[in-house]
C-alpha cells in the first residue's frame, strides 16, 4: 500500500479543529494534523500514531514520512521559515492517508 503526505498550508486553530474533526469522525479521507514548530520528531510521532489506529503498516509510514522529509527538505525549511512570520497561533497543516483516503476526500469536496 501506498501513503501519501502533504502539506497543505498555515491554518489558525478553528479551521484546523475542523479539519481535524472531520477526518476522524468516521475514519475515512487522510488525517490531518497541525505542527509548531513544524519538526521531523513530531510529524513522525504523529504519524505513527495515526497509523497505530488506523490499522496502517507502521513501516511503510515511517519510511514514508522519512523519504518526503529528505525529498522536500528546502520546501520544509520555506514552511518553517513561513510560520515565524505567522502569528503565535497558527499552524503547518499535514495530510496523511492512502491514494483512496486522498481520492475519497477530494470526492467529497467537490459534493459539497
Amino acid at each position: 500500500m501506498t501513503y501519501l503526505l502533504q502539506f497543505c498550508g498555515v491554518s489558525d486553530p478553528l479551521q484546523l479543529f475542523y479539519l481535524e474533526q472531520s477526518s476522524a469522525s468516521d475514519g475515512q479521507g487522510p488525517a490531518f494534523a497541525g505542527f509548531r514548530p513544524f519538526q521531523l520528531d513530531a510529524l513522525l510521532g504523529w504519524a505513527l500514531d495515526t497509523a497505530r489506529g488506523r490499522g496502517w503498516e507502521l513501516d511503510l509510514i515511517h519510511t514514508t514520512v522519512v523519504d518526503v522529509w529528505l525529498e522536500r527538505a528546502e520546501a520544509i525549511r520555506q514552511w518553517q521559515l513561513r510560520l515565524l512570520a505567522e502569528p503565535d497561533d497558527r499552524r503547518l497543516v499535514a495530510g496523511l492517508g492512502t491514494q483512496h483516503d486522498w481520492e475519497r476526500r477530494c470526492e467529497a469536496m467537490l459534493l459539497a
